[in-house]
């Protein structure tokens, strides 16, 4: 199976009578990089968080946010900060006797003055919570696996594709390198002719010159080293798994043999071909960025 870096997944779940929201996005990078963003009174949680993602995911950089649902657990755990009312109260009092008030201090004056109705910071057993949050966690994690594979799974069939129209440009250069050296002798013959105004030629030495031209010319190595890199790059797409750098690889190498026909061939027909070749390969650069 091969996955793309590039996915989301969500889930959601109650625990500990608290709606709990998991979001999960992926995007490529080189490594592996697990960033959490939870709540802060959850914050001890986070290191097993990218324990169970890093089991999951090989490469890029992911995302999970953790989202709890505390209100309906503070309605439950409001208080009076009776400490706080006593304060204001005699206050309330000083200030009456101080400036000769004759009205009595009301519940009105108390609410008016805030911060004696207070939210109760509630003892949460962690533990507890995170034996809940692990299923809500792999569902997401499912989720954005399930992308991940459709993404990969599209983008190697693209790939299959463009591999098999590179094996037929080779076919194409083939032919015309078998050609070339016929060619080559030729064009000396005629060059040799025009400079010698007719008269006989060394044979031996033509031939010698031939064999010269053709091996500073000679694309075979680099054919068969480019088509064992197709084979290759079919290979890993077939197995699947964690291939994205090594498909970087073999596509870097692709291009310098390309590269390399280009230089040597020194043939208009073949220079196309390779031009073709070049133009596919350039097409799976970005591609194979977003791989694991």
């Amino acid at each position: 199976m091969i996955l793309s870096m590039t996915a989301f997944g969500q889930a959601r779940g109650r625990i500990l009578d608290r709606d709990v929201t998991i979001e999960i996005r992926s995007v490529n990078n080189r490594f592996r990089d697990i960033i959490t963003r939870v709540p802060k009174l959850h914050a001890s949680l986070e290191d097993q968080i990218k324990k169970i993602v890093a089991n999951r995911v090989n490469r890029g950089r992911v995302e999970v946010r953790v989202q709890v649902d505390e209100s309906s657990s503070k309605r439950q755990n409001l208080k009076l900060d009776m400490d706080l009312a006593r304060v204001y109260h005699d206050l309330l009092l000083q200030l009456k006797e101080e400036i000769g008030l004759a009205d009595e201090i009301q519940l009105a004056h108390f609410m008016d003055l805030g911060d004696i109705i207070v939210w109760q910071e509630e003892e949460i057993d962690l533990d507890a919570f995170m034996a809940g949050l692990v299923p809500v966690l792999n569902e997401a994690l499912d989720h954005l696996i399930q992308m991940r594979s459709a993404e990969g799974e599209a983008i190697a069939a693209d790939f299959k594709e463009r591999l098999d129209v590179i094996s037929l440009h080779l076919g194409e250069i083939d032919l015309r390198r078998e050609s070339l050296l016929l060619e080559t002798k030729a064009r000396l013959e005629e060059r040799v002719k025009a400079l010698t105004n007719g008269l006989g030629l060394d044979e031996a030495r033509l031939l010698q010159e031939v064999a010269y031209l053709a091996e500073r010319s000679d694309i075979t190595e680099e054919m068969v080293r480019l088509r064992s890199h197709l084979d290759q790059f079919r290979s890993y797409l077939s197995h699947g798994g964690v291939v994205g750098r090594r498909l970087e690889f073999l596509l870097q190498e692709m291009n310098r043999e390309v590269n390399t026909i280009t230089s040597k061939a020194g043939d208009v027909a073949v220079t196309s071909g390779a031009i073709e070749i070049k133009s596919e390969l350039e097409k799976f650069r970005e591609q194979v960025q977003n791989l694991e």
